[in-house]
């Protein structure tokens, strides 16, 4: 029991939490977080077993393959991040886990940062998917070919989790356990703010260069509201957790556990939320489907649409139907 004592408050608080985790509103704060995070879980994958229909439909099969990995990583997200709590409450409670009763009293502050920041690195992750969709729609509809965006977008994402495996190995390497926390916050901030600003700009681009044709083509599914409310509330919360990390790792000022529980819940569940709403429409688009396969169609519909496009019947594949040679008839051929 004295071990496990130790071990408990070796972890708990790390050197720069401000206030005691043990305090009980921070204790019901991680609860509801672990609800919400859960229920986010539930949520994406329900969705994502919606989007196992295969469809037929060339014209989409481009928009419907971003919706699917938007969802897998929204997935991916909300459940690292709920882990990650899971983790947090259940050290409180003095449970030592098999992989981290092999570190020290001077290196559990160091896995502690670890597993507290890594979910928000995933979830930018997740948010840049989206800022990708709007940036190729937005070059799209301006008549501008980027064949290589989609390579620049893993190789961003490739370079910052390479960063940030560098960082964690280095301050493991020289025992700058402490330090760990001061470079995830400050390089996580920087990120927050690069991905809200990307993703208003192109958000808004793309409101512009879809906004006379959802009028007229998707008027019914309120395509341009449900962007518009992406627009609000991702790039709102990105930005206020990207200020408050900037600040914390500029500065010696201690952080709040709490605060960073709220940040985590603005910056990530709210915007996991809006989209789960945009890419999940409560009303039936069954009337859009029927209107819209006669248009032309474009990426942005299978992302935003409640259900993948039909294909249209073939005469060849109904039963009773036959079809006939109208023009050229074989026999003036011949003659």
């Amino acid at each position: 029991m004295a071990a496990r004592r130790g071990w408990t408050s070796a972890l708990h608080p790390p050197p720069n939490w401000g206030d005691n985790p043990h305090d009980s509103v921070v204790s019901a704060v991680e609860k509801v977080s672990i609800f919400l995070f859960g229920s986010s879980v539930l949520l994406f994958a329900r969705l994502l077993m919606r989007l196992q229909h295969p469809s037929s439909v060339e014209t989409v099969v481009k928009g419907m393959r971003m919706r699917k990995i938007l969802v897998v990583c929204l997935l991916v997200a909300n459940l690292v991040r709920c882990l990650s709590l899971i983790t947090e409450v259940a050290s409180q409670e003095g449970l030592i886990l098999p992989p981290i009763d092999r570190f020290t009293a001077c290196q559990l502050p160091w896995l502690w940062n670890l597993v507290v920041l890594m979910p928000a690195l995933v979830f930018l992750s997740a948010f840049s998917v989206m800022v990708l969709f709007w940036a190729q729609l937005h070059y799209t509809s301006t008549l501008v070919a980027l064949p290589l965006l989609d390579c620049l977008f893993v190789c961003v994402n490739l370079a910052c989790y390479l960063l940030v495996a560098a960082i964690v190995v280095t301050t493991f390497v020289l025992h700058a356990y402490n330090h760990l926390r001061i470079y995830m916050i400050c390089i996580i901030g920087f990120l927050n703010a690069l991905v809200a600003v990307s993703f208003f700009y192109y958000g808004l681009m793309a409101v512009l260069d879809l906004k006379g044709a959802a009028r007229k083509k998707w008027s019914g599914k309120r395509l341009v509201e449900r962007i518009v409310v992406l627009l609000v509330v991702c790039p709102m919360g990105l930005l206020v957790r990207g200020g408050c990390y900037l600040a914390w790792g500029l500065s010696a000022r201690q952080q709040s556990q709490l605060i960073d529980l709220a940040l985590c819940v603005s910056s990530e569940w709210l915007p996991a939320l809006a989209a789960l709403v945009a890419l999940n429409p409560l009303q039936q688009g069954a009337r859009g489907r029927s209107e819209s396969f006669n248009d032309d169609s474009t990426d942005s519909e299978p992302l935003l649409q409640e259900e993948p496009l039909s294909p249209p019947p073939r005469f060849a594949e109904t039963p009773g139907q036959t079809w006939v040679q109208i023009y050229p008839q074989p026999e003036q051929q011949d003659a």
